[in-house]
């Protein structure tokens, strides 16, 4: 059980240093335009209603969106120039580091935007 954790875990961060890349690279206008339409499709892919394998079918319905996006990562990032693949990783880690800020605040706000909305159907319904 340890083992598969593990992996998992480790694809996670990878996955997660892999994603920050790619977003980087695709501000860079040296990307190709191919790279930045692909990942898109599989962007939207995982946000829209339209599945391959429709989400009513248990297990394997969701696991169809855990695994487009990571893999059209996966297989894109490989596809970058070298150049600009060098660059996004360098920004990449720069923003890893603080990521965590970012998420915090991200998260304080978000807190805080719906808070707001509760007041504010509060205050309506009063």
């Amino acid at each position: 059980g340890g083992g598969f954790m593990w992996k998992l875990f480790s694809f996670l961060k990878m996955f997660r240093e892999d994603l920050l890349i790619m977003m980087v690279a695709l501000k860079d206008s040296r990307t190709p335009a191919a790279i930045k339409a692909a990942f898109l499709i599989g962007l939207l892919y995982c946000i829209s209603p339209i599945d391959i394998i429709p989400d009513a079918v248990p297990v394997l319905g969701m696991v169809d969106d855990a695994v487009v996006l990571p893999a059209a990562v996966f297989g894109l990032i490989r596809f970058l120039p070298p150049h600009v693949r060098a660059d996004a990783q360098v920004k990449a880690e720069r923003l890893g580091r603080r990521l965590p800020y970012i998420v915090a605040l991200a998260s304080i706000a978000l807190i805080a935007w719906i808070a707001l909305i509760v007041w504010g159907i509060v205050a309506i319904f009063r």
